[in-house]
């Protein structure tokens, strides 16, 4: 693997790899969350944790920065825009597992899958019953490492075109990487860690 770019955090001026970090940048409309890294414009960066975006969102630090004066939303403000985009991110990136045939989808095909000990990962809907949840939990020869709890029941029916679905299995290491580095991502932002 090759070298990885190192970028500041604005708020705990700490050093890290640039896809450790979210890119801010200044735009025609004020502050925008650059989250694919793809807009033109001066950026600034922070870590994904609600301290540093307290620091990065005080005393305009967010507009030293950019070096423009730029409206800056709350923290709170931000870290909601910021948790959005992460799901927005978490939903493309199941979609295309989904479409390469790499997400398996309900409870049986789930079950099916984990005693052929093919499921790298498991998320769960947040409203699945705990009963169900249990009956996985003791499926399979091996047990998943990686396990979340993400949207509802109808959330991903919607994203996955059927009315309710209640779990979810990955069977690609690619993905299932992508996925939980996003999920952790977002747990992060969530609990403050």
């Amino acid at each position: 693997m090759g070298h990885q770019p190192e970028r500041t955090c604005i708020g705990c001026r700490g050093v890290f790899a640039k896809d450790q970090v979210v890119r801010i940048i200044s735009g025609p409309m004020g502050m925008a969350i650059d989250y694919r890294e793809k807009l033109p414009g001066r950026a600034a960066y922070v870590c994904p944790r609600p301290g540093c975006i307290h620091k990065a969102l005080t005393k305009d630090v967010l507009a030293r920065s950019l070096r423009s004066k730029v409206r800056q939303p709350g923290a709170d403000e931000f870290i909601a825009q910021l948790g959005s985009v992460i799901r927005e991110k978490i939903k493309s990136l199941l979609l295309m597992a989904a479409r390469a045939g790499k997400l398996v989808v309900g409870y049986s095909a789930v079950r099916d899958a984990l005693e052929k000990g093919r499921v790298d990962m498991i998320i769960y809907a947040a409203d699945l019953s705990d009963g169900t949840r249990e009956k996985i939990e003791r499926t399979g020869p091996k047990p998943v490492l990686r396990e979340a709890t993400l949207f509802t029941r109808s959330e991903w029916g919607g994203m996955l075109g059927r009315e309710l679905v209640g779990v979810v299995g990955i069977e690609d290491t690619g993905f299932c990487n992508a996925v939980w580095n996003e999920t952790e991502r977002l747990k992060g932002l969530i609990n403050g860690t």
